[in-house]
């Protein structure tokens, strides 16, 4: 099964401490929503094992999710998890809302009817890697789980390996300079992931950058590394996605759509990098 464990990342400029109750209240049952598992409670073993379903249990502010994969109709199950991730990630980036999270896939205890206990040796690496591993706002993928659906034809779509499923799945994962691999949410919600399309990607990517700059005036370093990082993501990706249009814009077709020149458009969803300053200083009068 996959397992993933998915947190509030509410240690990314804003202390739950700050929040009210209610507002604490909000952002849990926003988590909860989004993350939710799609399983209906079952009776027979060859219902629960007929096509891949996703269950969830909530605890506090994380939730832990569990798909299957050991199914009669091999329909994609990584295919499947890593779409239903970037979907509620973004749905919790639109509500103001970091999230952090651990996938890997390994034996798990469910439940015939998908109502729990959740426990296991997966389970358990999923929760590490939450809560020990993804030092930033981010859900990591296991180097292990990526292994397993290398080998494991089962897993994907037909039960056969695919360059069509294998470029399809290369959008979602990237790996950070220290060799961990996790969700690349930006890169693999196309404009097909909203409901404006084009012009919707765009509102959000915006969000995105308002949300990341709003906290990164935060005094607390800790939480202001894991906000560079994040800067860092979004920034980069940005410089990625500007490389797809033409900034010149010769017959205007970008401005009459976005109301902006491509170069205006792009240069304000980019976050000033406040902290290379001082190296950017050193650099000066050492005139490198």
């Amino acid at each position: 099964m996959i397992p993933t464990q998915v947190d509030l990342g509410t240690d990314v400029g804003d202390k739950l401490q700050t929040r009210s109750a209610e507002e604490i209240r909000h952002m849990v049952a926003a988590l909860r929503r989004f993350t939710a598992g799609d399983g209906e409670p079952v009776t027979r073993m060859a219902e629960a094992r007929l096509s891949t379903e996703s269950f969830s249990e909530s605890v506090s502010d994380a939730v832990v999710r569990v798909r299957t994969v050991d199914t009669q109709y091999q329909a994609g199950a990584v295919v499947y998890e890593l779409i239903d991730l970037m979907q509620a990630t973004i749905s919790c980036v639109n509500l103001g809302i970091f999230i952090r999270g651990g996938l890997t896939i390994g034996p798990v205890h469910l439940g015939m009817n998908g109502e729990g206990p959740i426990f296991r040796n997966a389970m358990v690496r999923a929760y590490e890697i939450e809560s020990k591993e993804a030092v930033y706002p981010r859900i990591m993928i296991d180097e292990e789980a990526i292994t397993t659906y290398l080998d494991d034809a089962s897993i994907w779509q037909d039960g056969a390996v695919s360059r069509s499923e294998a470029q399809f799945v290369r959008q979602f994962i990237r790996m950070s300079d220290d060799g961990s691999y996790f969700l690349d949410y930006l890169r693999a919600a196309d404009a097909s992931e909203f409901d404006e399309l084009e012009a919707g990607r765009f509102a959000f990517l915006e969000s995105h950058r308002r949300l990341i700059s709003s906290h990164l005036a935060t005094t607390d370093r800790k939480a202001r590394r894991k906000l560079i990082w994040l800067a860092t993501y979004h920034n980069t990706f940005i410089a990625e996605l500007r490389g797809h249009y033409d900034q010149q814009d010769p017959e205007g077709v970008f401005h009459a759509a976005f109301g902006a020149t491509p170069t205006d458009l792009f240069d304000g969803l980019m976050i000033d990098d406040t902290w290379t300053l001082p190296l950017a200083r050193l650099d000066q009068i050492a005139g490198t």
